[in-house]
């Protein structure tokens, strides 16, 4: 069948026509600010490079600029503004179907220029966040179209950065650094979030397909150590995503199906020549539909999902922005007993049972920024953020009746309101500062028949405070000085941490730059090991546990080679302390962690240490091709209560991907686009704790060496990715079919490794094979 799919697509691309005669044109708009104050510049000066004649344009009085009749295919983009660094956006992406959109932030001068240089690059890779100067990339809507086996999904796309490893392919859970993927702290719109994943079960499950749409991601950042200020109740990373407004001038539409989803999407003003604006996102899984009409493609296992993201912008002459914001999503997953008893196998008959699982997750909220002067703005932010999962199990009985026998339910909830303002004193001086309240609510179940197991609960409320501040000095054009600090304070456990944050960032040399970060960071456990408590049993097993707390130095070093071609290295080093252990000598640590709740007592006695080296080297996009490779070379060990020093879950030792692609340009004056983008990935195995096979055997069950927890390690990870993708511009539409093939060689990568009770050996578990994902598209 696959064969079959990617023959067709082949002989679909071979038979399309050239374009109408006519140069195509579309039109880029945009709006030019201070990176600092956020202040509209009015007069900057905005053209299109190599354009004959000049296609160009002035800000108004409210920052904004028109270009009109700029010609579909790629153009660099040249900002200037007296007083400030000039700039130069790279390599935009013009199609037919959709009005360009861009936010440029301009950096005020430090120093009299005497001449502007046309040459002012921006690299594409930079943080959103001027207060984030190491362990930071940002990544586009663009990007996130392109690299291949990113399914449009911000979570997959972080496997191409530096350092970050995948926990197993059926998953978005990833981990950086060594570290468990729950210190990854989830931000939208500034506040915090729970993982966005459909099919996400708590402390049991992350979900494989990512709840937001690329549709309306903005410019976002990724970060994976020594964190801004603003950050906080992070181990691991951060991933800060942005919501983008939709067109104020024009609407547009986005119809697009896949075999993951059938979407639509529009933008445009709720009102032609007024500022405010609309753009929102629906997908109902295509399974779903498939199931609906009586087709199940998905074999034994029952699935759909739907999901919406939106976001509408009101802009007022005298009261600031206010922006509505909503990202929602509904999924469940379950198979059916087998009802011929003919089919049926002696003992526990695992086709005998059904399982039923639903989840939802919502973030929404209102947003509000006003600037208060050219020096001052401040933004808020109110939002209800809630996820949960019901997941029952039956077994059907010889009479054919369903008996429940296990319950497993979980419900967080929370209020959230984060306040930053914002103060430039000059050039050289901006100050940061905020406020971030959560109410928290939690519940969970996990409960088997009375008979087969125990009961365990866990309810309870929070609140959870957290006050910043970052100042941000540049001495002069080259060396910037950024510190700050970051304290936050728990109600349920009354615990306090006050982490301090330091960043430099020096230009030394033209073509080189050192970056050096230091910041202490800590992070909440899930609410379920501070309420969690036994049936019939008073009080709670682990209220008082304290956070989760580490320390971050890295060191980094860009070196510009030629342009669009740059070299960076990081060398860090974390040091993990205060992590939950049990109280008795074992080799037990949440640092390991995988689950919802621990039963037994703990105590925040335990350590772990993550160093590394990482090295990428990026060929930005330009002319029609880009690549980036990465290499991470790294430890991380850990001790529980028993003082070992012992290899953590995810310390794989090694990570290096190599992403890249190169697009051509067909049809008259190349206005058509044919893209083919790869991805290759190999890592170290995730650690395992070793079979104990003679016990196993003599116990019939089996049995796990726990005096060598982690020591050994599944195979090593290899995999080859490829996306090929056509787009065709017409005038005012422009259509795209493409196709992402997950693992091209069919390589079935080892998860796991079992006792298997009938052969009396341990047998390798593998994972996913070729999966391919078409999907067409069309914009007007």
């Amino acid at each position: 069948m696959f064969r079959t799919t990617l023959a067709f697509f082949f002989l679909f691309l071979a038979s399309v026509t050239s374009t109408f005669a006519q140069d195509l044109t579309q039109t880029v708009r945009g709006f030019v600010y201070d990176q600092d104050s956020h202040v509209p510049l009015i007069g900057a000066t905005v053209f299109v490079l190599e354009t004959d004649p000049i296609v160009g344009a002035t800000t108004d009085v409210d920052g904004r600029f028109e270009l009109k009749g700029v010609t579909v295919g790629r153009h660099d983009l040249f900002v200037q503004y007296l007083g400030y660094e000039p700039k130069t956006i790279s390599q935009i992406d013009v199609g037919s179907g959709k009005e360009v959109s861009l936010k440029i932030e301009l950096i005020e001068s430090t120093e009299q220029l005497e001449e502007v240089v046309v040459s002012a690059k921006k690299d594409p890779s930079q943080p959103n966040n001027e207060m984030a100067v190491v362990s930071t990339r940002s990544f586009s809507l663009e990007q996130s179209e392109r690299f291949a086996a990113s399914m449009n999904d911000p979570g997959r796309m972080a496997l191409s950065f530096a350092g970050v490893n995948l926990t197993n392919d059926i998953t978005n859970e990833i981990s950086i650094r060594g570290n468990a993927p729950n210190g990854l702290l989830w931000r939208l719109e500034g506040v915090e979030i729970p993982m966005p994943n459909h099919f996400n079960i708590e402390g049991l499950y992350a979900g494989n397909i990512s709840i937001l749409s690329n549709n309306l991601l903005d410019r976002s950042d990724f970060s994976t150590g020594a964190f801004a200020a603003e950050y906080g109740n992070a181990l691991s990373g951060v991933y800060d995503l942005r919501l983008r407004t939709g067109n104020d001038a024009k609407r547009e539409y986005v119809v697009q199906v896949g075999f993951l989803g059938l979407e639509a999407a529009a933008e445009g003003p709720f009102v032609k020549g007024k500022r405010s604006s609309y753009v929102f996102n629906y997908r109902y899984s295509t399974l779903g539909l498939f199931k609906a009409v009586g087709a199940n493609l998905g074999g034994d296992l029952l699935t759909s999902f739907q999901d919406l993201n939106l976001k509408l912008n009101f802009p007022t002459k005298k009261l600031g922005t206010f922006s509505i914001f909503a990202v929602g999503g509904l999924s469940n997953a379950g198979y059916e007993p087998e009802t011929d008893s003919t089919k049926w196998s002696g003992g526990w008959d695992q086709s005998r049972v059904k399982e039923d699982y639903r989840n939802h997750f919502l973030a929404t909220g209102v947003a509000h920024k006003y600037i208060i002067n050219e020096k001052n703005y401040i933004h808020t932010t109110l939002a209800y953020t809630s996820s949960g999962n019901n997941l029952k199990h039956s077994y059907l009985t010889d009479s054919l009746e369903l008996m429940d026998y296990w319950w497993y339910n979980v419900s967080n909830s929370a209020i959230r309101l984060a306040t930053q303002v914002n103060t430039k004193f000059n050039s050289r001086n901006h100050l940061r500062y905020g406020l971030n309240y959560n109410y928290l609510l939690f519940h969970l179940r996990d409960k088997w028949r009375d008979d087969w197991g125990d009961h365990y609960e866990a309810s309870g409320r929070a609140n959870f405070i957290q006050i910043y501040a970052q100042h941000k000095y540049r001495i002069n054009g080259n060396l910037t000085v950024i510190g700050g600090f970051h304290a936050s304070y728990f109600d349920v456990n009354g615990k306090f941490a006050f982490e301090p944050r330091l960043a430099f960032d020096w230009r030394f040399a033209p073509k080189h730059k050192l970056s050096l970060g230091f910041g202490l960071h800590s992070r909440q456990e899930s609410l379920a090991f501070y309420f969690i408590q036994e049936e019939g049993t008073p009080g709670y097993i682990n209220r008082y546990l304290d956070y989760s707390r580490a320390m971050h130095v890295v060191l980094g070093y860009d070196f510009n080679i030629i342009h669009n071609l740059t070299l960076h290295a990081e060398v860090y080093y974390q040091y993990l302390y205060g992590i939950p252990v049990r109280t008795k000598a074992n080799s037990w640590s949440v640092i390991n962690n995988d689950q919802a709740y621990e039963k037994n007592q703990l105590v925040n006695d335990g350590i772990g240490t993550n160093y590394g080296l990482e090295i990428t080297i990026d060929k930005a996009f330009s002319k029609n091709w880009y690549v980036l490779v990465t290499g991470s070379f790294y430890n991380s060990i850990y001790q529980g209560s028993d003082n070992v020093w012992r290899n953590t879950k995810f310390n794989g030792n090694y990570i290096t991907s190599v992403t890249g692609g190169k697009d051509f340009r067909v049809g008259k004056n190349g206005k058509n686009v044919i893209g083919v983008n790869l991805k290759f990935f190999f890592a170290g195995g995730n650690r395992y704790t070793p079979i104990n096979l003679e016990e196993s055997i003599a116990q019939g069950e089996e049995v796990r060496d726990k005096d060598r927890r982690f020591e050994a390690r599944v195979d090593d990870y290899l995999r080859l990715d490829a996306r090929i993708r056509f787009k065709h511009n017409l005038r005012k539409v422009a259509w795209e079919v493409s196709i992402d093939i997950q693992n091209v060689t069919n390589k079935k990568n080892e998860i796991s490794r079992k006792y298997n009770r009938a052969s009396e050996s341990i047998v390798k578990k593998y994972q996913q094979g070729i999966i391919p994902v078409l999907r067409f598209r069309v914009e007007f």
